[in-house]
Order: structure tokens, then sequence, then C-alpha cells
């Protein structure tokens, strides 16, 4: 009977851990990561901050940024200004990971700046836990950046090695 007890308690726990741990589906991942956009596009860095976990990494690999935590994303997120603009324009998840990647244009309507790249997130309970972006610069217009017209290619057919 106590190993029967034992056992008991022993799933009980375990079941309780699972349901303390929320698994977000892709509806979700959309949903969060399109909010972040539109608080990044608003300045409201309350917002931007209740889609990270309060230990969440930013970083944009090999060396180039890197935050850790609520503190130091304030900051960063902080220093938004108005005309700053963030579009998805492509959202990937698999929610067995919790891992996604979102394809986004970030800039500047005041100053016609921009980047356009891939951010790499993990979630953890609903809220991104990681962030890793990779981006390059270019035009505001996604379609002109993604546009093969009237473009001199630093690399193509006729130079490659």
């Amino acid at each position: 009977m106590k190993m029967l007890f034992i056992v008991w308690s022993f799933s009980v726990a375990l079941l309780s851990c699972r349901r303390n741990h929320h698994v977000a589906e892709e509806q979700e991942f959309r949903k969060l990561m399109n909010n972040l956009a539109a608080a990044w596009t608003s300045q409201n860095t309350a917002q931007a901050l209740a889609c990270f976990t309060p230990d969440a990494t930013y970083m944009q690999p090999p060396d180039e940024q890197f935050y850790k935590g609520h503190e130091q994303l304030k900051a960063y997120f902080g220093a938004l200004k108005t005309g700053t603009t963030m579009t998805f324009h492509h959202l990937w998840f698999d929610a067995e990971k919790q891992t996604g990647a979102g394809e986004f244009t970030f800039g500047n309507t005041l100053s016609k700046s921009a980047v356009t790249g891939v951010a790499v997130v993990s979630l953890e309970n609903g809220k991104i836990k990681s962030w890793r972006e990779y981006f390059i610069k270019g035009p505001i217009d996604f379609q002109e950046f993604i546009s093969t017209d009237k473009k001199t290619w630093k690399w193509h057919i006729g130079n490659y090695p």
C-alpha cells in the first residue's frame, strides 16, 4: 500500500508540473509576434516587455548585440523613436519544440531606413525566452527589398569563382 501511495504521489507531482508549463500553439505564436511588432511600432515598451520572459536573452550573433532580462530590454525598447515600424511578413512555428521564426522588416518611416531579416525565437510558457536576429540593411518597402529587378548583384554566375 505504501508503494502504491508513493507511485500515486509521484504521478500527481509530475502532472502538476506539466500543467504549470504552458505549451504555445501556432496561432498563439502568431499573436505574440504580431503583438510585439505592434508594441515596437507604437513605442509601447511595457507591451513589448510583456512578450518576453523576465530572464529572456535578445541577441544578434555572433557578437553584434546582446541584452538579458527585462531591465536591459526595457532600456533597449525604450529608445525606439517616433516613426519606428516593425512588420512580420512570414511566421513559422514548431509547437513541439516551442521554437519559431519570422521574416521581418524593422525601420523608421521618417528616415526611410530599414533592415530586413529573420528572428529565431524560443518560447517558455507562451513568452519569448530567446531571440536571435539576423538582418541586412535595405529599402523599407519589402517588395522592393525582395525584387530582382534593376539591381546590381554583388555575386552572380558571371563572377562566381
